[in-house]
């Protein structure tokens, strides 16, 4: 195909986009002059092109569509009639080019009929005939054509334009607005192009990575600048390049309006669709796996929810209905919410036609709570309409929309109150690109787990989470819930490495599809990262457990496990919804909980650790450990690594030792335990100081005395100058506040920050972060999480300064991409960082403390010689 042409069919498909929404938007507000004035410039843009072009049959379509919007640009009634004559060349428009597309040639048809009738209210607009119902309704071309061919003569065709005059025309494609005398700032680049770019990144962050490890131990001054330069501008590259993926959310949007008003002509209802958030942004292969989901959740609403302007004015209701679409960012999420303030879900339909459907029995039903009833309506073939209709009622759509939500990792909730409306929310990743995943080993074999199917992770040697068999089939009592679990290596089928010993599986993940639970048994959890996602290849894309595959930061290939196929494989039934509320609870009420580990170290009360604190806990054999100068040392990933016991009286035994691996920003050491009691989640609150050196505190964990170990304090025992930089007045402990209202950040930013000699206070919102400065000022930095419940990050830092604090703030943020920066430099904090970055935000962290160290010194100068 002509380079030209393509480019005309990708400039078109979006000027008649923009067009349609255009046109539905000034139906609702005909005194806007400045709209009708865009629409006619995107039509007679594109008959411009298609003159020449040499599209004939487009060009004159377009023409009689243009003499259409003049008569209404220069004052004409747009009327229902007007405004259904002028989609309706839209659409036929839109067939043109989706076959031009195709087939690389305008193909041949007759548009003598839409031609006519669009020429008929072209006369009736100019006043040159009288109205005709019958006529208007369906014109016949030999009738009309004559008078509209009349009415329409003194209007000449503009001439074809030149190719010199396309290029300004590009910014209106891009804009809708006018752009006279400005050159566009856009340019269009090939999928392909930009999908190798993001390969190319992904080497290069991989090449990145080794040559830091490489250089980890090697004083080496003259690669130290350079390769932090390297880093940095490799971050930048990787979020430009992440950046340049994003679409705003809005072109899913933009067939909604036209979709509602032609909705509400067919139903005779009234409807108003409001949207909120269309520039929220999201990976351009997301916009269009939601496109259809939206679509039916959209259409449901109308149809369903909505209420007629009768029903609604005896119900005390405005007679126009609205139906809202909202997306905002959300914790690494973005949310759509689509509601609309009708009539509800109508429950005792639902319990009608779910018996009369056999998807529950009655005995069933009458234990099931409204909410449980309500999400049967996911189920396939389900629909409660009375008649078989071209909008709804076929059972054709719910299903369809949880399945492809799910597909992308995503989630559909679902709530209704009776007589005020009913509200989806749908929670979809920001990209299939690059996600946050759980790193899982089982048999000696690694694989990433993406983490936003991960409820929370338990411990089984032993504890209260116990495993038993059913009637043949695994089960994991956790808690109240009893959940089905299988073995990941048996899923799997993996087989036991030679000199492995065959032991148990230790851990047990939760996950959540949809509205099933289920949980997998692994050896270990050895790390959390940040994964690009690359597809499967052709051979092995049957694999229905496996989703794609990743490269790590130490070089090795992992497979990403898919939580669709896992369940699958457990023999879950996707169709058939049960009672999902009580994951949800849980994990709702555990965000001030931490997952701890619980175990006993030498005499006296037993220990605890933050989960999120141990990078992994290995098994090793006493011959495996050495003395050297004093010092226990053992080889871990190919390197010596020392160990220091986590207690005086805690000593090396003959055959297995337990070792946790800590790994403050990437220098790991052991720490030896006699032995792991379980690993449990609670609200972690220290009660009496700790009165021993490498103990925090003493807390009261499920009704039992328990000491809070202090990494700190055993990252000084193995090296001693860990904080050698600590000089001038910096005999204490640096205090730090961070503001996060994602648990799982909070704990694992807290343990990097308390390994690293930190003391730390956690709170998971503003409000609460404020309370904090108000009591004690006194914080050396404070780190602010950009998304917050209750404010923007930004708008928390001012409200800070407000309340007192003097400190250094730094935004924090999962990816922090050159906005975020500008954001917090105008905000007046100290700098951005991503959350992942570990090394960098403990040098912007040591920066802020030592920037406050001169502050201090400098105001007690000014109050010496003040003196």
């Amino acid at each position: 195909m002509d380079e030209m042409l393509k480019e005309f069919l990708a400039e078109a498909a979006e000027q008649i986009e923009a067009a349609t929404a255009q046109v539905v938007a000034f139906e609702r507000n005909p005194d806007d002059a400045t709209l009708i004035a865009s629409i006619f410039r995107l039509v007679h843009t594109i008959k411009g092109t298609c003159g020449f072009l040499g599209l004939t049959r487009l060009q004159q379509l377009t023409h009689a569509a243009e003499s259409l919007i003049g008569a209404l640009r220069e004052g004409a009634k747009a009327t229902p009639e007007v405004v259904s004559a002028i989609l309706a060349a839209v659409d036929r428009v839109k067939q043109m080019l989706a076959e031009l597309e195709e087939n690389g040639l305008e193909a041949e048809g007759d548009d003598s009929n839409l031609i006519g009738l669009l020429q008929y209210h072209v006369a009736l607009c100019q006043g040159k005939i009288a109205e005709a119902p019958a006529v208007a309704a369906a014109p016949a071309p030999v009738e009309t054509a004559p008078v509209a061919a009349k009415a329409s003569a003194p209007v000449a065709a503009p001439a074809p334009m030149s190719a010199p005059a396309m290029e300004p025309l590009r910014g209106v494609a891009e804009t809708g607005e006018p752009s006279p005398g400005k050159r566009a700032e856009t340019i269009r680049i090939n999928l392909n192009t930009l999908e190798r770019i993001m390969q190319l990144v992904s080497e290069l962050v991989l090449t990145r990575n080794q040559l830091i490890e490489l250089t980890r131990h090697k004083e080496d001054e003259t690669l130290k600048s350079p390769l932090q330069r390297l880093s940095t501008m490799t971050t930048d590259l990787q979020d430009a390049v992440m950046r340049a993926r994003m679409q705003p959310v809005e072109r899913a949007f933009a067939n909604l309006p036209r979709m509602i008003r032609d909705l509400a002509n067919d139903l005779h209802k009234k409807i108003d669709l409001v949207t909120e958030g269309a520039d929220t942004e999201l990976d351009r292969q997301l916009i269009e796996l939601i496109r259809d989901p939206l679509t039916h959740l959209v259409r449901n609403c109308a149809d369903h929810g909505i209420e007629s302007p009768e029903e609604r004015v005896r119900l005390g209701k405005p007679a126009t209905g609205v139906v809202r679409v909202a997306a905002a960012h959300e914790a690494g999420h973005i949310t759509i919410e689509i509601s609309d303030d009708g009539r509800g879900l109508n429950i005792p339909k639902i319990k009608e036609k779910a018996l009369a459907l056999g998807l529950v029995d009655r005995a069933r039903l009458e234990r099931m709570s409204d909410e449980e009833i309500s999400r049967l309506i996911f189920a396939p073939g389900f629909s409660t309409a009375e008649a078989v209709t071209n909008v709804s009622g076929r059972g054709v759509g719910m299903d369809v929309v949880r399945e492809n939500i799910q597909a992308i990792g995503g989630s559909v909730a679902l709530s209704s109150t009776p007589g005020l409306g009913s509200r989806f929310c749908l929670k979809i990743p920001l990209t299939l690109a690059i996600a946050p995943a759980l790193i899982v080993e089982a048999r000696g074999q690694r694989f990433a787990l993406p983490q936003h199917s991960v409820v929370e992770a338990v411990g089984l040697n032993g504890g209260e989470h116990r495993i038993e068999f059913v009637q043949g089939s695994k089960i994991l009592q956790l808690r109240e819930a009893v959940l089905p679990i299988g073995s990941l290596a048996e899923i799997l089928r993996l087989d036991t490495p030679a000199g492995l010993a065959g032991e148990p599986e230790q851990l047990a993940v939760i996950m959540r599809v949809g509205a099933h639970s289920f949980g997998i048994t692994v050896d270990a959890v050895t790390d959390v990262q940040e994964i690009v996602v690359k597809p499967m290849g052709g051979s092995l894309t049957h694999l229905a457990a496996f989703s794609g595959h990743t490269i790590l930061g130490d070089g090795s290939v992992v497979l990403i496990l898919d939580p669709n196929g896992i369940s699958l494989s457990l023999g879950l039934e996707q169709s058939r919804e049960t009672a999902s509320a009580h994951v949800e609870n849980t994990r709702a009420q555990s965000c001030d909980l931490t997952r701890l580990v619980y175990f006993r170290a030498g005499s006296g009360a037993s220990k605890v650790l933050p989960l999120s604190n141990i990078a992994r806990i290995e098994t090793v054999p006493s011959n495996r450990i050495e003395q050297s100068s004093g010092m226990m040392l053992m080889r871990h990933q190919g390197r010596l690594m020392p160990i220091v016991a986590a207690a005086q009286d805690v000593m090396v035994k003959e055959g297995d030792n337990t070792v946790f691996v800590i790994s403050p920003d990437g220098e790991p050491f052991g720490l030896l335990v006699d032995t792991i009691v379980d690993i449990i989640e609670d609200r972690l609150d220290v009660e009496i100081g700790g009165g021993i050196p490498g103990v925090i505190g003493v807390a009261d964990i499920e009704g039992k005395v328990v000491e809070l170990l202090d990494i700190a304090y055993f990252l000084h025992l193995v090296w001693p100058g860990m904080e050698a930089g600590a000089s001038r007045g910096k005999n204490r402990k640096r205090r730090l506040l961070l503001i996060d209202d994602a648990a799982f950040f909070r704990d694992m930013l807290a343990a990097t920050l308390q390994a690293s000699g930190f003391d730390v206070v956690k709170v998971g919102s503003g409000g609460e972060a404020i309370g904090c400065v108000m009591a004690e000022p006194g914080f050396d930095a404070i780190l602010i999480d950009v998304e917050l419940p209750d404010a923007s990050g930004f708008e928390l830092a001012g409200r800070l300064y407000d309340a007192g604090a003097r400190s250094p703030m730094v935004a924090i943020a999962p990816y922090a991409t050159r906005e975020i920066s500008r954001a917090a430099e105008a905000a007046g904090m100290f700098a951005a960082v991503g959350k992942f970055q570990r090394s960098q935000m403990m040098d912007l962290i040591r920066a802020c403390v030592e920037r406050g160290d001169d502050e201090a010194e400098h105001d007690l100068f000014a109050s010496g010689a003040a003196a």
